[in-house]
């Protein structure tokens, strides 16, 4: 089982979780309630994006690729393993614009097939 820890304001990210949550068993923390000292990280990186704690430690694009592995999109995952630094570009575009256009449609996406599950 892999452990998230997401930013637990950020409503994107509460649904994110939410949704892979529904795919997969996997253990989430949102950084507000983290004891840092248990996972050996720092405020500044739990601050600036999502963290998986898997076989290794995880940040930003990489982490959300271990997440769409375990919630069964392996596909997906490994695309955005090989696209490595745009798959980065693309996080923290998503990060730094969560109010934008973009962010709201695919947050609304996401919310919509929470509810269908």
């Amino acid at each position: 089982m892999i452990t998230v820890i997401y930013d637990g304001q950020c409503d994107f990210c509460k649904s994110c979780v939410a949704w892979a949550k529904n795919r997969a068993q996997l253990n989430a923390i949102p950084n507000q309630q983290l004891v840092l000292s248990e996972y050996g990280l720092t405020q500044e990186q739990v601050e600036k994006s999502v963290v998986v704690i898997s076989d290794k430690t995880y940040f930003g694009a990489e982490a959300v690729a271990q997440v769409l592995n375990v919630t069964g999109n392996s596909i997906l995952s490994k695309l955005m393993n090989i696209l490595g630094p745009l798959s980065e570009i693309g996080y923290k575009y998503i990060a730094a614009h969560s109010d934008g256009f973009l962010v709201k449609s695919i947050h609304w996406f996401i919310k919509r097939n929470l509810r269908r599950k």
